[in-house]
């Protein structure tokens, strides 16, 4: 009973994990599979955006590198793993629809996923988040590296060190005002959801105010959007928002990790984070 990929250029078909029997999984060549995991939390994106956002787009984009794999390079075999809605995000919990979890939890869940893959041979994982807060991060990381501590096994979170690096910002199409401080359901993710899901974008946020908040500096740290006036619980300039940027962005944040994925196998130096954001990781205490 063997995992089929379809023929067709137009509907490469992307094998989800939750789809195969244990024989089907026992059966895939385990130093040729690489799985793709999905994972961010539930919580509020303003008035305006649905608390999925960061979810959906973790797994549509992973969606999407994997269709462009498979006619990129047809030796692998890349398999879905189901979308975990959960992750750390104690800042926006004072609004109904976040769902917080704590850094540790994370980081088991992580852990428990990416161990039971390599516990069975297989030796890839991609770890697929669009949530950026330094919290979950942190608890990614800390389960990636006890995975690769314990086995045999290569693991990559490609999204947030493109975006700490500003790499958005060096690539992105000339706007015209400062994008950098999109910082939360703003101008970049209206877009994406714009682009992704139009059904989903609430019409009130073409009339929403600009709102800019420094979410990084210290003084932030430990309180609520609530706490920092952000009473509806979004940082940035949605009513800018257009579909064609949200194109850009999708697509930019699918390349990012269809070339993760190819390099990841042949072994290649992957981005790091940087300095700056590896100090404010180790210096949190466990949430």
């Amino acid at each position: 009973m063997k995992v089929k990929k379809s023929n067709s250029k137009n509907d490469m078909k992307v094998i989800q994990m939750d789809e195969l029997s244990w024989k089907q999984i026992e059966e895939l060549d385990k130093k040729k599979t690489i799985f793709f995991l999905p994972i961010s939390p539930l919580e509020e994106h303003g008035p305006h955006l649905p608390v999925g956002t960061d979810l959906l787009t973790a797994k549509d984009t992973a969606t999407e590198a994997i269709r462009i794999l498979n006619r990129k390079n047809p030796e692998l075999t890349y398999v879905l793993l189901p979308a975990v809605p959960l992750g750390y995000c104690k800042f926006n919990t004072d609004f109904p629809g976040s769902i917080s979890v704590s850094s540790k939890v994370v980081r088991d869940v992580i852990y428990s996923i990416g161990s039971s893959l390599a516990s069975h041979g297989f030796k890839y994982l991609i770890i697929c988040t669009y949530h950026m807060a330094i919290g979950h991060l942190k608890g990614i990381y800390s389960g990636m590296e006890r995975i690769m501590r314990k086995y045999d096994m290569r693991i990559c979170e490609p999204w947030s060190p493109y975006f700490y690096n500003d790499e958005v910002e060096k690539r992105e199409p000339k706007l015209g005002f400062d994008t950098s401080k999109e910082m939360h359901a703003g101008f970049r993710e209206t877009s994406l959801m714009k682009y992704q899901y139009p059904y989903l974008v609430d019409e009130s946020h073409k009339k929403l105010q600009n709102i800019y908040r420094d979410l990084q500096s210290p003084r932030v740290l430990g309180k609520t959007f609530k706490e920092l006036g952000l009473e509806d619980g979004y940082v940035g300039s949605p009513a800018r928002a257009d579909a064609d940027y949200g194109r850009w962005y999708f697509n930019e944040t699918v390349n990012v990790y269809v070339e993760s994925a190819l390099d990841l196998y042949e072994r290649k130096e992957l981005p790091e984070l940087p300095k700056k954001i590896k100090m404010i990781m180790k210096s949190l205490f466990w949430q």
